[in-house]
């Protein structure tokens, strides 16, 4: 019951290489909101205090952390040892990753190493440690009675109940593929191939297993969440996939709400839905009886967001401190006809949404600018000949998680007559004045 994408910069879950500017910051504050009765709000809340957290996952009655230096942090039920089971596995161990079934709980250590905890009447918690002795994970996840999980090889293992065929359905879809991401609703679930195809197996009585295939059909997958019986999922280039149980509106709801949107992060609760735009803007649906939907909102405030969760009847997420992910890139301008000198590109922060981070002059002919840049934000470009704006335009860049390379989104940005943008690898670009 988390949020889960299908492409990292690494196999490692812990390298996030907090020295390299352009490598990914998800840590920032927490933030919950929801039904808190066993402490699932207000205890993790108590837990992270003034940390920065960098990774979460939402069970039925608990919630996890993981803090920036990666201690584990649990709180909520505990009657099948899901928080202090799990608080005791990690203990001394830096953990990266975090997934939580309905009653049990799952974590990545930063080497790789698979920890569980909690209700195990189905083998959800032994089979899924039995399956990933002596592996490297690199994500995992779990369901009411059943647990996923993927290897840096790619192998899928699955352990747990199997009535509806989401161990040994998936295992066999999965079968002669590498797997990169994974995500278990109650009793379905899905797991991502390394090239982007969605695969998904289970119980299916409302569409959670055939409607998201149907949906994902010739698309390219980066991200994936189930949980109860919906299924969510979003496409390279942004778009919300959903299906599923939808008595709350809890799928169509949400496919409302992101409507004209890109889409970037997906959590699905047992009732209600949860989706992050690009530029770290917050979007929910579904039922709100315990303020799961309207208290998230009201809790991050407009404030860009870096992950979501979604429980059983609360959620959780981390602010972005300083809005959506930036990178860092390098450019210079060059003129194809005239001389280079007095013309000039600048680039900045745009209009739309949370603005880019660019904000800088070119010089024709001159050295080449490093600057930061978000994903997705829009970059403004106005190019002159001395005081004479002689073009204007929008630039988006793109990220490509698996390979770490910025690139330009051809679609979404608008360049200006007689400007074209070259890259030359290693997130250097060129822009050239053919006038």
């Amino acid at each position: 019951m988390s949020v889960h994408f299908a492409e990292r910069e690494s196999d490692d879950p812990a390298d996030d290489r907090p020295g390299d500017p352009a490598s990914p910051r998800t840590a920032g504050p927490l933030a919950a909101a929801g039904l808190g009765a066993h402490g699932q709000v207000s205890g993790i809340l108590e837990a992270a205090g003034d940390e920065y957290v960098r990774a979460i996952a939402a069970g039925h009655y608990h919630s996890l952390a993981v803090t920036d230096g990666g201690r584990l942090l649990a709180a909520g039920m505990d009657e099948d040892g899901q928080v202090t089971g799990i608080v005791a596995a990690a203990s001394g161990k830096p953990v990266a990753l975090v997934a939580a079934g309905s009653f049990h709980s799952l974590a990545l250590t930063r080497d790789g190493r698979l920890l569980a905890a909690g209700k195990d009447h189905n083998d959800q918690v032994s089979g899924i440690l039995a399956a990933a002795r002596d592996r490297r994970v690199t994500a995992a996840d779990g369901g009411t009675v059943h647990s996923v999980a993927a290897t840096a090889e790619g192998e899928l293992l699955a352990a747990g109940h199997d009535g509806d065929g989401q161990v040994s359905g998936i295992l066999a879809a999965a079968r002669g593929r590498r797997v990169a991401a994974v995500a278990a609703g109650d009793f379905h679930t899905l797991a991502v191939t390394q090239d982007g195809r969605l695969i998904a197996a289970g119980r299916d009585e409302d569409g959670q297993v055939s409607g998201i295939l149907a949906a994902a059909r010739d698309k390219k997958v980066v991200a994936v969440s189930a949980a109860a019986l919906q299924s969510l999922a979003v496409t390279d280039d942004g778009q919300l996939l959903a299906a599923g149980r939808d008595g709350n509106h809890q799928v169509s709801g949400l496919v409302r709400e992101a409507q004209g949107r890109r889409i970037g992060a997906v959590a699905a609760g047992s009732l209600h839905s949860l989706a992050v735009t690009l530029d770290g803007e917050l979007l929910a649906a579904g039922k709100d009886g315990d303020a799961q939907v309207s208290g998230i909102l009201a809790a991050v405030a407009g404030r860009p967001l870096a992950l979501v969760a979604a429980g059983g009847f609360h959620s959780l997420a981390v602010i972005a401190p300083d809005g959506p992910r930036g990178r860092t890139v390098g450019a210079d301008l060059r003129r194809e006809a005239g001389p280079e000198e007095g013309c000039s590109l600048r680039l900045l922060p745009g209009h739309e949404g949370i603005d880019g981070l660019a904000d800088v002059a070119l010089e024709g002919g001159g050295a080449a600018r490093v600057f930061r840049v978000r994903e997705g934000a829009a970059v403004r470009l106005v190019v002159r000949e001395g005081e004479h704006v002689v073009g204007e335009g929008v630039l988006y860049f793109t990220y490509e998680e698996a390979t770490g390379v910025v690139g330009v989104d051809t679609r979404a940005s608008r360049f200006p007559s007689h400007l074209t943008c070259t890259s030359h690898g290693a997130n250097r670009f060129t822009f050239t004045w053919h006038k």
